[in-house]
């Protein structure tokens, strides 16, 4: 009795939360043959297709640099990145591309931001970095972030939902440190059951930086042309040598 006073009375449900990149994506593996990324020319156009189908105006293109697994250099990503351009010029694909890197939190990341040699993109200037997602603060952030800030640039912390070690109260005072320093946070966008806010680990992560205000960048880590754009599990390493412009 009286059941549908009740349900009257009931407020509907509120929408989940999610996280969409901006018109900009700060964060995708669109360069061709270089990283666990796109591995195909056409792969890269359609990856170019999905991002820009899926609201994206601007697409920063940030292959890895990681010593030990995909030793990338900066003159290399900008020959990548000329060719990248061509191609999308060709496909006349109504995208702005950005050049820039995802760096790993290593000794030589370090050393490049202390010679200045690195890759910043957009008019923050930012530079893309990635740090070990296990439960132990880096060593070497401290020592990456006073290196950066001695430079015109602006460090940008990788998928910050990732890291375990953020996600304890000594971490979240690490964040707080780190913020203070002028580091921005950029976290990969909601796909499908993916980075919902308040779901599992790195929803939480997510929606408690969303409650501070501390999401900075939303990219979509971008690295095949489907919908989650997830990599294979176990990528081939990049070749020695980059592919002749125009190959596939």
């Amino acid at each position: 009795m009286f059941g549908f006073v009740r349900k009257l009375g009931r407020r509907p449900a509120a929408p989940p939360r999610t996280v969409a990149y901006r018109p900009r994506d700060c964060h995708a593996h669109v360069l061709w043959g270089l990283d666990d990324g796109a591995r195909t020319r056409d792969e890269a156009l359609a990856m170019l297709g999905l991002l820009r189908d899926d609201g994206a105006r601007v697409v920063a293109a940030t292959s890895h640099i990681h010593a030990d697994r995909f030793p990338n250099t900066p003159e290399r990503l900008r020959r990548a990145f000329d060719d990248l351009c061509r191609a999308r010029d060709a496909a006349r694909i109504d995208l702005e591309l950005w050049l820039g890197a995802e760096y790993f939190l290593d000794e030589a990341f370090v050393d490049a931001a202390r010679s200045g040699e690195l890759l910043a993109f957009g008019p923050d200037r930012y530079v893309l970095f990635e740090a070990p997602t296990g439960p132990t603060v880096p060593v070497l952030l401290d020592e990456a972030v006073l290196a950066l800030s001695r430079r015109p640039v602006t460090p940008l912390l990788a998928h910050v939902e990732r890291y375990r070690w953020a996600r304890t109260d000594e971490g979240w005072e690490v964040l707080e440190d780190l913020r203070a320093a002028g580091v921005r946070f950029q976290v990969n966008r909601t796909v499908g059951r993916v980075n919902v806010p308040g779901v599992g680990g790195r929803g939480r992560m997510i929606e408690r930086l969303l409650d501070r205000g501390w999401i900075d960048e939303v990219g979509s880590d971008l690295h095949r042309p489907t919908a989650d754009g997830r990599p294979d599990p176990h990528p081939v390493p990049a070749p020695a040598t980059l592919p002749a412009a125009g190959a596939p």
